[in-house]
């Protein structure tokens, strides 16, 4: 592996300002179609994946005789998987690379589909979803920042938004999947269970994603901050663009011939650290952030997603407050197409005015969203409308919250900083069903009161602490 040999530090951060300027310069992302469809179609499959155990639970606790903490249960577990995964396979792709992470993450996320649907017990089921989890938390993290690494800075929030709009489709068909497939089963005799079907379904995008994904290019950026010049330089010219140069104007070519001719010893110290051309770990890089970044972001991911969990048991609940089993899922049918809306809206908005505020201003919707809920839980009409404002405000806010997490940290620890915030933040949100459970016995509208506080208070701290990102190059925000 060819790395830089010693140069001035300042000669690495103009090398990394050459290649910001050569992808910001850029009208679009340099990402062909099928590249595009390769990482949306594992979006749309990761995001099917996260809605559809809603759905199944009331066919689940009726067929293993289950109580409502062990529906919960398999919530939390596929909340735990999100954070193996967001933690362990991000680590991989900011050492290894963007695109066999991708690949791994796509794996994995199949396989724990697969056995999801065979399960025989509860137990089964709490270990294969957790096997899921991991696929999608590396997959949500991984896309993050392969996208936000391609994009020039003026469409950054665009693409990204793009890509998980596909996601929020994915939610959005999850419900008239799952309802046309009950009620089959109720008209006729189904050859399986409707819910084994429904898990199941997903692996078809899963594996035509994993396919089209082996041809992904690298991602340009972490090429750099892995020293990998020559590799970078060819990338950058098969798009029509110049190479880039150290600032006495010679090519790549005299750092790698320098570079294999110098010790092993010498080659390991002379990496492209990140963005701002440190030396340093990626461990001692990540703890400079921990209090003005970590922290901060950790706290709002997990404010935000416990209330999202928690509604994980929601069709369950509709169940327990008088609607029927069909009843209760189209409510969430008709309500997802807020996921949609929400998810352009994004596209729309991404990059017009700071990712804080669009991150705040949805918080606070979606609170407000979840107390109208309440108010309205004996009009079905009421609970539908309230429900769609609910989803399209979630989409906003975590479309928004993926790309701004992703901004808040260099190259060479943009993936496992990103990880480890969504993370730890969904680790402790996993508490969300559970606190739904706790809840339960104050009546349904105390219930989404209290979870309605959790991103109110999301919405406080990104006014209060939050960074300017909007329009500025990803070197620039973390020099």
């Amino acid at each position: 592996m060819d790395y830089l040999p010693s140069i001035n530090p300042n000669d690495r951060g103009d090398l990394s300002s050459q290649l910001a300027s050569r992808i910001d310069s850029l009208n679009r992302i340099p990402l062909g179609k099928g590249v595009i469809l390769a990482i949306s179609l594992a979006s749309f499959f990761a995001y099917y994946d996260i809605s559809n155990y809603a759905y199944i639970s009331p066919s689940i606790k009726v067929a293993w005789s289950l109580e409502d903490s062990d529906i919960a249960l398999g919530a939390s577990m596929t909340v735990l998987g999100y954070v193996i995964g967001s933690i362990g396979i991000t680590a991989y792709a900011d050492r290894y690379g963007r695109k066999p992470a991708l690949i791994i993450s796509i794996l994995v996320l199949a396989i724990g589909s697969i056995f999801s649907s065979l399960s025989q017990n509860m137990t089964q089921m709490v270990l294969f979803r957790l096997v899921t989890g991991v696929g999608i938390g590396s997959e949500i993290a991984v896309v993050g920042a392969y996208i936000a690494e391609m994009s020039p800075k003026s469409r950054r929030g665009r693409y990204i938004s793009l890509v998980v709009v596909l996601g929020w489709t994915g939610i959005t068909l999850s419900g008239p999947i799952a309802l046309s497939l009950i009620q089959s089963a109720e008209n006729n005799e189904a050859l399986l269970e409707p819910w084994r079907v429904i898990l199941g379904i997903a692996v078809i995008p899963a594996f035509i994603g994993l396919i089209l994904r082996m041809k992904l290019p690298e991602s340009l950026r972490w090429l750099l901050s892995k020293g990998k010049l020559r590799e970078t330089n060819q990338a950058l010219m098969a798009l029509g663009l110049d190479p880039i140069t150290d600032r006495s104007g010679a090519d790549v070519e005299r750092y790698e011939i320098s570079a294999r001719s110098s010790s092993p010893h010498q080659r390991g110290n002379n990496k492209l650290a990140n963005d701002s051309g440190s030396t340093s770990s990626g461990i001692s890089v990540l703890k400079r952030y921990i209090t003005t970044r970590v922290l901060p972001l950790v706290t709002v991911w997990f404010l935000v997603l416990i209330p999202i969990y928690a509604s994980l048991l929601l069709v369950t609940e509709y169940v327990q407050r008088g609607y029927d089993v069909v009843d209760s899922i189209l409510i969430n049918v008709l309500a997802s197409t807020g996921f949609v809306a929400g998810g352009l809206w994004s596209i729309a908005a991404g990059d017009k005015f700071e990712r804080k505020y669009q991150i705040a201003v949805a918080s606070a919707i979606m609170a407000i969203a979840f107390i109208l809920r309440g108010v309205l839980i004996q009009d079905y009409s009421g609970l539908v409308i309230s429900s769609f404002i609910a989803f399209g405000a979630n989409a906003w806010l975590i479309t928004s919250l993926i790309t701004y997490t992703g901004e808040n940290f260099p190259t060479r620890i943009r993936s496992t900083g990103t990880g480890i915030v969504e993370g730890i933040g969904r680790l402790i949100a996993s508490s969300g069903p559970f606190i739904f459970v706790a809840l339960q016995p104050f009546g349904f509208l105390s219930l989404m009161v209290g979870l309605s506080l959790f991103p109110l208070l999301a919405s406080i701290i990104m006014i209060a602490v939050g960074r300017n990102t909007l329009g500025l190059s990803l070197e620039k925000l973390n020099r």
